[in-house]
């Protein structure tokens, strides 16, 4: 039956390929980044009436986002269209005799609803192209209320629908990967009854077979607070002197250090069959280390090349910092490509199915009980397609959170001297305060101890790495932290440039030489 909206869809269908306002209203969305600009083509691949009203038609468009950089990636994008505006935030789109107000559709409770009656029934639509949209997973219950899930910056957007059966969690993944393994790894962990992992109940994906675009996956909600955000605030409490004087963060995080190391190494170990694919472990080879040096040496150029073109640029003090940071990365090369060979030590060990994204924010902790729980398997966001989920030695993981918690450790930095400029730790704190390079040096001494006994714990829970002793497992922590490092680099330059000196900080520091 033809869509009432037929008209609607026919003009944002030419808008999506046309127009450059409607581009750079996309690239206005928190998950969306540098990823689509104005002069990004847009082809739209498919698309499906996935429900509609009086007021509104739901439409799934699949997108193919063509940038001379990126090359082309494929993106998942559920628009509402009406022909009144229905939220302030909605693009105003001229077509023909009337105006069109299109917005995300996880804005509108219709979206939600549609969704939980799709896994109910199980839906499957056909699309355009005659492929189509399959809903696999269990009757997650009826519809009570929606809500959004602020997820700060993410290529993902993330719902929470209260439910009959209880609250689900709704994550639609924007850029899509036919290696995204985040369903596969969900449902495998939730049939071996891994603790640290939400119940997984199902997902919606375009198509099947090799070809099987994921779109999104459907989990049980936590009431729990992520890693990064839980010890940012007890950081802040104890520089804002909310807390007692006998209240130590220090104290109250090293036992978490200790349970994330044991936790993350049951992963890796739940994530590993002994018989032929897909979970098997393979050898790391040669190839596979030049790869890894090929893609965090490209990482390091691009990086270069965003700050020149900061440094270039009219912000006078932007331009300053990259100059410098710019001098200071090529007078550092030789021994960041130094650090990263030492990850040549990695071939003829093992390398598996891994989180391939873990960092502090991708753990949480629930309020209940403080059970630690991983989130978000579908690797990093600016990943070319593939690579997201590809096989890695388990130590990138290790590495890549022993990069999370100098993050912690700036974010602190940087909250403690606003709250000092600002004058908020006087008079009535005076008793309490201290100097600011005591401070700096109590930050530092905690991430140290922190990554301590979180990679201790890990080398001595796991047993893929039994054969290494603890410099060598050092020095190959060290090497897959200053990979990712060199990522984050990117990413920053890309998508926060006021971050960028925090991997600023973590490369130079992991270019000088070890201490042993």
């Amino acid at each position: 039956m033809a869509s009432r909206f037929e008209d609607a869809i026919e003009a944002t269908d030419r808008a999506l390929r046309t127009s450059r306002p409607l581009r750079i209203w996309l690239g206005s969305l928190r998950w969306c980044g540098d990823s689509i600009h104005g002069t990004t083509r847009l082809t739209v691949k498919d698309r499906a009436v996935l429900t509609e009203s009086g007021s509104e038609a739901i439409v799934f468009f699949l997108l193919l986002a063509t940038d001379p950089d990126a090359g082309a990636r494929p993106v998942f994008l559920p628009l509402s269209l009406a022909r009144v505006r229905l939220d302030r935030e909605a693009f105003a789109l001229e077509a023909d005799q009337s105006t069109i107000f299109i917005m995300e559709a996880e804005r509108r409770e219709g979206y939600a609803r549609f969704v939980v009656d799709a896994f109910r029934r199980g839906e499957k639509i056909r699309t355009g192209s005659g492929d189509s949209l399959i809903f696999d997973g269990e009757d997650i219950g009826a519809f009570r209320a929606v809500s959004s899930i602020p997820g700060g910056d993410t290529s993902n957007l993330l719902l929470r629908i209260m439910t009959g059966s209880g609250d689900v969690v709704l994550k639609s993944y924007r850029f899509l990967d036919t290696g995204n393994r985040e369903p596969e790894i969900l449902a495998r962990l939730h049939a071996r009854k891994f603790p640290h992992v939400a119940r997984h109940l199902g997902d919606v994906a375009l198509g099947r077979g090799k070809d099987r675009l994921v779109l999104g996956t459907v989990t049980a909600h936590v009431d729990a607070v992520d890693l990064f955000t839980w010890l940012r605030d007890e950081w802040r409490r104890c520089l804002g002197r909310e807390a007692g004087p006998n209240e130590d963060v220090a104290e109250a995080s090293r036992g978490i250090a200790s349970d994330l190391g044991g936790a993350t190494a049951a992963l890796h170990e739940a994530l590993i069959d002994r018989h032929p694919r897909p979970w098997h472990t393979e050898p790391f080879t040669e190839e596979d280390f030049r790869d890894t040096f090929k893609s965090a040496t490209r990482s390091l150029g691009s990086a270069l090349r965003r700050l020149g073109q900061f440094a270039r640029g009219d912000e006078t003090t932007l331009a300053e910092s990259a100059r410098q940071a710019r001098a200071h990365l090529l007078d550092l090369r030789a021994q960041i490509e130094e650090t990263l060979r030492r990850l040549e030590a990695s071939v003829g060990g093992v390398k598996c199915v891994i989180h391939s994204d873990l960092h502090l924010a991708q753990v949480l902790r629930r309020r209940s009980d403080g059970e630690l729980l991983f989130i978000d398997f579908e690797g990093e966001p600016d990943r070319a397609s593939g690579e997201r989920g590809r096989k890695l030695p388990p130590l990138r993981d290790v590495g890549s959170l022993v990069r999370s918690f100098a993050y912690v450790r700036h974010y602190a930095i940087r909250d403690f001297l606003s709250l000092v400029s600002s004058g908020a730790t006087a008079p009535s704190m005076k008793a309490h305060s201290e100097p600011a390079e005591g401070m700096l040096e109590r930050l530092t001494a905690w991430e140290e101890d922190m990554v301590g006994r979180f990679t201790g714990a890990y080398l001595s829970r796991s047993a893929l790495h039994h054969g290494l002793d603890s410099r060598e497992a050092r020095q190959l922590i060290r090497g897959w932290a200053m990979e990712k490092a060199l990522y984050e680099l990117e990413y920053e330059l890309k998508h926060r440039v006021s971050n960028f000196p925090i991997p600023l900080d973590g490369i130079a520091a992991l270019a000088a030489p070890a201490q042993r």
